[in-house]
């Protein structure tokens, strides 16, 4: 169980074991309060971009060791599907490096339908990984620098 300790802990800058190698602090957080900090996200995106579908869009390689986020899917309250990521911040609020607004996850939505055919190259699947990548780069972007909202300007007004 040692490797799983050095790969899902924590490492104690500045703190060495017996054997002179940095010491690895086990995960803090309980089965129940993962579960409580799952279920409250899962209201408050159901509160804003209705009920979330029944599946999850679950990564081969878990984001918290370098994978891809999972994917949650809205497909009830708008023409189309929201995605929303609900692993980048744990039930301490720790994760992306807070901006303006406060800590946060990721949303962004498409006009397509969720694909419930066992079709792969459905347009919606294809905006799906797109978007995939896309939050799962800015996901650990997020965890090195400060990203504020906001939108782009061009130079010059036409």
């Amino acid at each position: 169980m040692g490797f799983l300790n050095k790969l899902f802990g924590k490492e104690e800058k500045g703190k060495v074991n017996a054997e002179n190698e940095p010491k690895i602090v086990e995960n803090e957080f309980s089965d129940e309060q993962f579960n409580e900090d799952y279920e409250l996200k899962e209201q408050a995106l159901e509160n804003i971009l209705g009920e979330m579908y029944d599946m999850v869009g679950h990564a081969i390689i878990p984001f918290a060791v370098g994978g891809a986020v999972d994917m949650y899917y809205f497909p009830n309250h708008i023409q189309g599907t929201g995605f929303a990521t609900m692993e980048l911040l744990d039930p301490h609020g720790n994760g992306p490096k807070p901006n303006r607004l406060g800590t946060y996850e990721l949303v962004a939505f498409t006009k397509e339908l969720y694909n419930t055919s066992g079709e792969n190259q459905t347009p919606f699947n294809l905006i799906e990984r797109r978007i995939c990548g896309i939050f799962t780069t800015i996901g650990n972007y997020s965890m090195e620098a400060v990203l504020n909202p906001g939108y782009l300007r061009s130079a010059k007004r036409r």
